[in-house]
């Protein structure tokens, strides 16, 4: 009988062994990996909403498909300029790009109305701003637009060392990206387009009077030493898109495209909150530093918007007949 058991063990091993080595070894799922550049240095605060979305991607990886995807950072503006970086990824020099709308404005006017948006990015899924932007994205430019990775702060106008009383810019020579560039020249100012990295010498050279940036971020560059006001209300909507080559993003698996849609969604909300509070918490700060507050007259205050939101539709639309009338009614709330 112990001999019968014996026998009929060594052919059910057999048979499992001949069975294994037919159907041959376990494959290891690929692990797809994501080179990325962002438009800002990890110093710069910007970054961190980047940051913030790698944060949850590594975390839902680690969940749910662990090695799956990687996400290589490559740099910043050292490793690909800033104003390349969208060409770049068009072309598959990265597969993924952190920047702001006013970096693309040459390959792709229609972000421009980014800018301009009333809503939050979370909101402007619910509007269809976002898939309208996916799809102009993808026919214009062979990318995917996947989030509007914040960061839902205003900017504002800081000055140096001459004040105002009103809406009229006039003799001020204020330091722009193309971004709000036509706010200020309809303001009445002379806008000068001068990278970051150059504004802290123009400022000391009196080169320039003033600049326009986020509500946030000054101190990264220590701008806060050649200033002195900061001007309220602020305006424009801080835009900054993650996008993703269209090769690489129809190459990953569905499950993995979920997955960083699920990501970006999040991080959208994440960021908002996260940079809000950061918002709050700048302006006591800024005031230790020295920095003194214009918060312009009400009438004025709502001349500076109308006439800093008039021209920027005024151009998006210009420039774009056909796409800038629907980008503006999916970007405004209606009263």
């Amino acid at each position: 009988m112990k001999k019968r058991l014996t026998v009929l063990c060594f052919i059910a091993f057999f048979a499992f062994s001949v069975s294994s080595l037919g159907s041959g070894p376990v494959k290891a799922a690929e692990t797809f990996t994501l080179k990325a550049v962002t438009a800002w240095p990890k110093t710069i605060i910007e970054y961190k909403a980047f940051s913030m979305f790698t944060e949850l991607v590594e975390q839902m990886v680690e969940k749910k498909y662990p090695g799956e995807l990687k996400l290589q950072y490559i740099g910043g503006p050292e490793a690909v300029k800033t104003p390349d970086q969208v060409s770049a990824l068009q072309r598959g020099m990265v597969d993924m790009v952190y920047t702001s709308g006013a970096y693309y404005t040459n390959v792709l006017s229609e972000i421009d109305s980014l800018k301009l948006t009333n809503y939050t990015p979370s909101e402007e899924r619910a509007s269809g701003a976002w898939a309208y932007l996916k799809d102009l994205h993808e026919k214009k430019l062979g990318v995917y637009y996947l989030a509007r990775v914040g960061l839902d702060t205003k900017f504002h106008l800081y000055l140096k060392g001459k004040t105002i009383k009103s809406a009229d810019l006039k003799g001020l020579n204020i330091r722009v990206s193309p971004l709000y560039l036509q706010a200020i020249k309809g303001l009445g100012g002379n806008p000068v387009v001068i990278p970051p990295t150059e504004v802290y010498v123009a400022l000391e050279r009196n080169v320039v009077d003033g600049y326009c940036w986020p509500v946030v971020g000054i101190r990264d560059w220590g701008w806060q030493k050649q200033t002195q006001y900061v001007v309220d209300p602020g305006f424009y909507n801080v835009p900054n898109p993650l996008l993703i080559n269209l090769k690489v993003w129809n190459n990953l698996p569905q499950k993995l495209r979920d997955l960083l849609t699920e990501a970006g969604i999040e991080a959208e909300q994440k960021v908002v909150a996260y940079f809000n509070e950061l918002a709050k918490q700048e302006r006591p700060i800024l005031l230790k530093e020295g920095i003194q507050v214009i918060s312009l007259p009400p009438a004025e205050s709502e001349k500076f918007l109308k006439v800093a939101y008039d021209e920027g539709w005024k151009d998006v639309v210009e420039k774009n007949p056909q796409t800038g009338p629907k980008l503006k009614e999916l970007l405004t709330k209606r009263k």
